[in-house]
């Protein structure tokens, strides 16, 4: 004889289970991606936790970055994630040096079938 309880139970009534927003389920499942508009992070910040046609406001204001997560990153120089992306490793964070200060306006975690 079978001692199994035929309740059912609703998942969000589950102790510590509960529904992710888009913007929290992109940061769990990839990182997400700071940016400052000062070096050492001094200034505005600007997280990105998905694609980004465009930083709009912050577009070529970028001189420092962080990338939270097991992901590395692509950020482009034109907006809608136009041309070669600028790869920023998973895991890192520093200043934007040269040509890569100040010069980014859209950005996205790397696809896995991108050939870069």
């Amino acid at each position: 004889m079978s001692h199994i309880n035929n309740q059912t139970q609703d998942l969000y009534s589950i102790q510590l289970v509960q529904d992710l927003d888009h913007e929290a389920a992109a940061t769990v499942s990839g990182g997400a991606l700071f940016l400052s508009d000062y070096p050492f992070n001094t200034g505005d910040q600007l997280k990105i936790s998905g694609k980004y046609d465009s930083f709009g406001s912050f577009n070529n204001k970028a001189s420092w970055y962080e990338v939270t997560g097991d992901k590395d990153w692509y950020v482009y120089a034109n907006e809608y994630r136009k041309g070669k992306p600028y790869v920023l490793k998973a895991g890192t964070k520093g200043n934007f040096k040269d040509y890569a200060n100040n010069n980014w306006e859209s950005a996205e975690p790397k696809p896995e079938y991108y050939p870069y």
